[in-house]
């Protein structure tokens, strides 16, 4: 779910009792209203990009709190993006695991679109990681091995998550966590979405196939759970800055700077784990949540390969320019041929 953050931290007002029972589509939602005669919206939480959330009582569940997702109404109107609002839905309610969001089942037809999950109370990573810098290494490998314990999971129930960061994990007040916001997952087989603002995921951790505009596989958010753990030693991103195209081709034509030159107190098991998951080409990562959280329960057990000592500058504007290089070149041969044979003819008619 979107925006999470704002959405938990926000406080609690009593619910309106002078309750309204929405079913007319075009009415706007607003506390007091009941949603399909089921659901009291208490209150708004949030608004984001695409939908906003509302915190409600389950009136056929003994009250019981949720969290409502209603999309905005022009979102109903872009096929793609809404798309992508009722896969959320058709992944959510098929995943049962104490680490990922629950998404509540709502039988028969609804008055409009809407998602229901449970209702959570905590912070998510990246607002614990706002307040504390870095983690201490035990705290973040652990941290990381929770993730991908919900990873093992997902993946193999064949779901891709495709946008790990630390906005989508919730750190909860009774000390779980939840992986959130699968706008943007997909079920391997499932059918290529057409994204109407570039390839799905956030640039800052999406893994360089997702740059390329590939599908990718649970290795692509083996890298993105990589930058975290990144961000969670050192406590900066590993490829950053205001241009976000930018920040997207640097791990593309590059790696990373090593976490150790950035934080010389992290062990080199902890930057060997972190560098192998953030590789560039697929088959030099990790290959599964399994893998990968087997060494983070067991940093004593990695095998350091030297990783850190082969690690290449990203050059993207060098390449860039040497494939503009090659291309003018291929463009110019044409024209060179062009000239020679009209030299070549003339030749040929002045010796006549």
């Amino acid at each position: 779910m979107n925006s999470m953050e704002t959405c938990i931290e926000t406080p609690v007002r009593p619910a309106a009792r002078a309750t309204r029972h929405y079913t007319a589509v075009g009415n706007v939602v607003r506390p007091g209203d009941v949603l399909d005669g089921r659901f009291l919206i208490v209150e708004n939480l949030c608004c984001g990009g695409m939908s906003t959330i509302f915190k409600a009582e389950d009136l056929q569940n003994n009250h019981a709190v949720v969290a409502v997702k209603i999309p905005d109404r022009e979102i109903e109107s872009k096929p793609a993006v809404f798309m992508r609002f009722k896969r959320e839905e058709q992944i959510g309610v098929t995943l049962k695991h104490p680490s990922i969001l629950k998404f509540i089942t709502v039988e028969g037809p609804k008055s409009r679109p809407y998602i229901v999950t449970e209702f959570l109370t905590g912070t998510t990573l990246f607002g614990h990681l706002k307040a504390a810098g870095k983690l201490p290494e035990a705290e973040a490998l652990k941290m990381a091995s929770r993730i991908c314990e919900a990873l093992q999971y997902l993946h193999g129930r064949g779901v891709v998550h495709r946008d790990l960061k630390p906005e989508n994990v919730m750190l909860c007040a009774d000390g779980s966590l939840r992986l959130i916001d699968f706008g943007v997952a997909r079920f391997e087989e499932a059918r290529r979405l057409t994204f109407i603002n570039g390839v799905p995921g956030t640039p800052h951790y999406m893994a360089p196939e997702q740059v390329n505009g590939q599908r990718g596989d649970g290795r692509t958010d083996l890298y993105s759970l990589g930058v975290m753990l990144y961000q969670m030693l050192t406590g900066q991103i590993p490829f950053d800055g205001e241009d976000t195209t930018a920040v997207a081709n640097a791990r593309v034509t590059g790696d990373s700077v090593a976490p150790r030159k950035v934080n010389p107190s992290i062990s080199p098991q902890a930057e060997e784990m972190v560098l192998r998951a953030m590789e560039r080409d697929l088959d030099n990562r990790y290959p599964s949540a399994t893998a990968f959280k087997a060494d983070l329960d067991n940093p004593a057990q990695v095998t350091l390969t030297g990783r850190c000592d082969r690690l290449e500058e990203s050059t993207p504007w060098k390449r860039a320019l040497r494939k503009i290089k090659y291309v003018a070149i291929w463009a110019l041969v044409p024209v060179i041929a062009q000239v020679v044979g009209f030299f070549l003819l003339w030749r040929m008619l002045a010796k006549h």
